[in-house]
């Protein structure tokens, strides 16, 4: 959990008993020094492919922007704008695979949750840009457009389509 420092032995053992790593992405608001590495080895957690997800940690204060952790991964920039996760960064799309197909694996409802496939929950978010496409620093700009969750709309920020 939060995985501040791991080694590949470590990460080997925790795979043949069967665990994974929740990997903490809030590191981004600490640490002003670029020299010293302040998250979590997002790079070698996924290479070494141990069941992974990204949490936020902190929710029990209130709701965080999962893109602020996203862009962290992806990164390794902090909120002062320093680069001080080295060269652990993933891609946009791990990232967006370990915070919600990754995540469904420790709930043990990987059948259910994580992804949009036939015969699972279809709780989803139509967003306000391309994840993909829009520049680094606008990935902490991301915003939903429409929550649906269970089916219902839950969030409708009233863009039409074509705006």
């Amino acid at each position: 959990h939060h995985c501040p420092e791991v080694t590949v032995e470590l990460l080997t053992r925790l795979r043949a008993l069967g665990c994974g790593v929740t990997i903490g992405a809030n590191r981004w608001v600490t640490s002003s020094d670029p020299k010293v590495i302040a998250g979590p080895q997002f790079r070698t957690i996924v290479d070494h492919g141990i069941p992974a997800g990204i949490e936020g940690n902190g929710t029990h204060i209130a709701p965080l922007n999962p893109w602020l952790h996203i862009y962290f991964a992806t990164t390794g920039v902090n909120s002062f704008g320093d680069r001080v996760n080295g060269n652990q960064q993933i891609s946009r799309q791990e990232a967006l695979r370990i915070f919600t197909r990754g995540n469904s694996w420790f709930l043990n409802m990987e059948d259910k949750i994580g992804s949009i496939e036939p015969g699972k929950l279809a709780d989803l978010v139509v967003l306000d840009r391309d994840y993909f496409a829009v520049p680094d620093v606008e990935i902490k700009r991301v915003r939903s457009v429409l929550t649906v969750v269970d089916g219902r709309i839950v969030h409708d920020a009233g863009v039409a389509a074509g705006d």
